[in-house]
């Protein structure tokens, strides 16, 4: 079964071509066709130009994952798209797009919680991976820990109170003008340092609940880029900005994981996901390998090109999914919850 999977909920405009196989899924073709540099000025992703950016490039993008593959659009036995959660404006382009296909060429169509893509990237990696999985899904916009059943159910167990790790990421790096996006910025920046600088402290909880918080984390970075004059624009050769990095990555690294242990007890884990953009910082992937081996558990990362949003973790979902019967009553939900 040949899938093509479309994903557009923030910047980022892909399409893959995946075949589903009785080994697990298998990529056929990838285009993503990312926007920093056109969002790279302001420091972050502005909705109106995202989507804009997204109608211009939508068609090409999915000519060229078929072309890619070498599987013309009357081949593909289903299309997935990623129905929500994201930018409203984006989810529209691939979304519209794909009903359009899908009435005129009458190929089966499914729509796709964001979410559940980037855990069925991890089927790239492990296809025949044990459950229950403890599940980090962790980006620019998520930091969620799950108890999965299956590829197809999630369990919430904890989330952020505040921010998302990546954002940390961002933010960090925008405050020393290191550019955007900021996640693999810091990493390269970290993993020339000699040494960390002193190390962020945790946040507490008054009320015990197990969750996240990185907003006090970017709290703290101002301050200390504010205590040493002109650290924000000492570039990323310097050896204060690379030790501040380091920092912040072994911070967000540790933070993150330190709830797996007791979770993955709690829930009798065979195995650990993680996923999402942020999946691709080399600190964590690093750690979460020892954490994993310490536990006996499982470990399955996705490669980093199909951490961040990208067509084939769509496709991926979309084969395990069950097809929509009437999919021309579906819309795309910027609020889409995950049942």
């Amino acid at each position: 079964m040949f899938i093509l999977g479309l994903e557009s909920s923030c910047d980022d405009c892909s399409a893959a071509v995946v075949e589903e196989t009785a080994s697990g899924p298998v990529l056929r073709s990838l285009v993503r066709r990312s926007q920093d540099a056109l969002h790279g000025p302001f420091g972050g992703v502005v909705p109106e130009l995202a989507a804009r950016e997204h109608l211009l490039q939508v068609r090409g993008t999915i000519s060229d994952a078929l072309d890619q593959a070498g599987i013309p659009l009357r081949r593909i036995d289903r299309i997935a798209v990623t129905q929500g959660p994201g930018l409203v404006g984006s989810l529209l382009t691939t979304f519209s797009a794909s009903k359009a296909m899908a009435w005129r060429m009458n190929i089966p169509w499914v729509g796709v919680h964001h979410l559940l893509g980037h855990l069925n990237a991890a089927r790239f990696a492990a296809p025949d991976l044990q459950f229950p999985a403890l599940v980090l899904l962790v980006s620019g916009g998520h930091t969620h820990l799950y108890r999965a059943l299956n590829w197809t159910r999630l369990e919430l167990l904890q989330k952020t109170r505040d921010d998302a790790a990546g954002e940390a990421f961002d933010k960090g790096a925008r405050m020393l003008n290191l550019g955007y996006p900021g996640g693999p910025i810091v990493d390269a920046c970290a993993q020339k340092a000699l040494k960390a600088a002193l190390p962020f402290t945790p946040p507490k909880f008054r009320d015990g609940k197990a969750s996240w918080s990185f907003s006090g984390l970017k709290t703290a970075m101002k301050l200390r880029i504010a205590a040493e004059p002109g650290l924000d624009h000492a570039g990323p050769e310097d050896a204060r900005v690379q030790a501040l990095c380091r920092s912040l990555q072994e911070a967000v690294s540790s933070w993150l994981l330190k709830p797996i242990p007791e979770n993955a007890a709690a829930i009798e884990a065979q195995s650990l996901i993680i996923s999402g953009g942020v999946a691709c910082n080399s600190k964590l992937r690093a750690e979460a390998a020892k954490v994993a081996d310490n536990l006996d558990l499982r470990l399955a990362i996705p490669e980093p090109k199909l951490c961040t949003d990208n067509g084939a973790m769509i496709a991926s979902a979309g084969a395990v999914l069950a097809v929509v019967d009437s999919p021309w009553a579906e819309n795309a939900d910027s609020d889409l919850v995950l049942i």
